[in-house]
């Protein structure tokens, strides 16, 4: 694709003044436009090493409120960042709806460092494929955030003017940018790289810009040229998206086998057989946590239910056989009002546990096709498409390294019952009982068709689903906690 452009195109100054000028004007308030109607922008400005892309991103800049937007740049990460799943940094800096996010190195940088690096140093960021960079710039373009990718492109002759333009301005010392006698040599290297990465990435939703740099003027018009016809069209189609986002479409019939109704809820163990088998559990969870310290794997621990279905408990007795310092519980409810700006995956990725530490979640992103799907704060379409996305990303954590447990604490709807009347009638518990809980229990049949569809569509070799028999909290809490040993161990091992 690089051959194609022509390097040669060039602008002269009174004619870039007065296109950006015109443009100018335009871009700040199509930014303001955007911000109104709750649009997310995300810019990618990639390229070749001394493509004056810092220079470029500056003017652009300039047409905007500054207010609106944050500049990144996936080359400041640190060594503690790298650790973490690949996509973790890029979810924490999601802009909210309405924000621009630009990055002058983004994942693509990430993924392509490896050209002349020493493999050995950029480790796990090789187990990141091009299907995975579609699948997370699908999930943020589906769910409304607009996403321009640029590639400035000079000439091997004019990168090297470029470096040397640069070298005179910063000094000898200016960090990584010394031209040195291996240059041409990367270049031919990279010319490959970016190529596969335009063939594998130019996607319909995420497309890539092409930008002429051999002359610096005739760039920046290219791409503030481009942001306009994007943020118009980008709008446009908002608008056509609102008349249509309350309209439910007919339920969709799927046949699928009833997995709750298969569980054995007899299962139980007395007080005495629970404070053994606790007991040996707990001493087994304090090595196995200092195991994973030392081999940097991380654990996420997803706990879904049913109220008073015994979630609570099991994580209480998880998190007394743990190093406080090695773990954090995450307690989710509906989305406040922050969290409802973003991505609905947004609040869960700023939790990963770092490496060798452990997140239990208390509620998780499964919201999505559940509580969402019921009550329908997600649209049919959204929740649809959330069983894909959530795959993708699981898959993504565990390729990783990072070993992912779930469970679903199933109760029936005698025990729930009893539960729900026990804290009604306990001054120390009634807290736990609110009017949205009975609520949910006259939906028992809709949520229980959603948690079997979830628990069959989302149940993988690398994030399996584990339902525990919950009539019996004793017998449930040890089943949790021999679950995570289990898939500690034969992680580890």
């Amino acid at each position: 694709m690089l051959e194609k452009i022509d390097l040669k195109q060039k602008l002269k100054k009174d004619e870039y003044d007065k296109k950006m000028d015109q443009y100018g004007d335009l871009l700040g308030k199509l930014q303001r436009e955007c911000r109104e109607a709750k649009i997310p922008v995300i810019i990618l400005v990639e390229g070749w090493r001394g493509a004056m892309r810092t220079d470029i991103i500056n003017e652009m800049m300039q047409k905007m409120d500054s207010r609106g937007f944050k500049v990144f740049s996936a080359s400041k990460m640190t060594e503690e960042q790298r650790k973490q799943p690949f996509f973790t940094s890029f979810w924490k800096q999601l802009p909210s709806y309405g924000n621009i996010a630009v990055y002058h190195r983004s994942w693509y940088f990430l993924k392509n460092e490896h050209v002349v690096a020493d493999k050995s140093q950029v480790g796990h960021w090789l187990n990141t494929s091009y299907s995975h960079i579609r699948a997370f710039e699908k999930q943020l373009t589906d769910d409304g955030y607009v996403l321009l990718k640029f590639f400035v492109h000079v000439s091997k002759k004019q990168q090297k003017e470029n470096m040397e333009k640069l070298n005179k301005i910063y000094g000898k010392n200016w960090k990584k940018l010394d031209v040195e006698e291996h240059d041409d040599a990367d270049y031919d290297k990279f010319i490959n790289a970016y190529e596969e990465m335009f063939a594998e990435t130019d996607t319909e939703n995420a497309p890539w810009h092409l930008i002429a740099g051999d002359d610096e003027r005739f760039a920046t018009v290219q791409i503030v040229e481009s942001i306009v016809k994007t943020l118009q069209n980008a709008l446009a189609a908002a608008e056509i998206r609102a008349q249509h986002r309350n309209i439910i479409l007919p339920p969709r019939h799927v046949a699928l086998n009833n997995v709750l109704e298969k569980v054995d809820l007899t299962k139980s163990l007395t007080k005495e057989e629970y404070k053994a088998e606790f007991a040996k559990c707990r001493e087994k969870l304090k090595q196995l946590q200092l195991d994973l310290y030392e081999a940097q794997r991380s654990l996420i621990v997803a706990f879904e239910g049913w109220d008073a279905g015994g979630k609570g408990g099991a994580i209480k007795r998880l998190a007394r056989s743990l190093d406080p310092l090695g773990y954090a519980v995450n307690p989710y409810a509906a989305p406040n009002p922050v969290e409802k700006q973003f991505h609905y995956m947004w609040r869960f990725w700023i939790k990963m546990p770092r490496a060798g530490e452990i997140a239990i979640f208390d509620r998780t992103w499964y919201g999505r096709v559940m509580v969402e799907r019921i009550e329908h704060f997600a649209t049919d379409a959204e929740w649809q498409r959330a069983y894909g996305e959530i795959n993708e990303t699981e898959a993504q954590w565990a390729e990783h390294g990072t070993i992912v447990c779930k469970f679903w604490l199933q109760i029936d709807k005698d025990e729930q019952y009893k539960r729900f009347k026990e804290r009604e009638n306990d001054p120390e518990k009634e807290w736990k009982i609110t009017e949205e809980d009975w609520r949910n229990r006259d939906k028992w049949d809709a949520y229980e068709a959603a948690v079997n569809e979830m628990l069959i569509r989302t149940s993988t070799d690398y994030a399996p689903w584990t339902v525990v028999e919950g009539n019996s909290k004793y017998y449930a809490r040890i089943k949790v906690l021999k679950t995570v040993i289990d898939a500690i161990e034969k992680a580890i091992k």
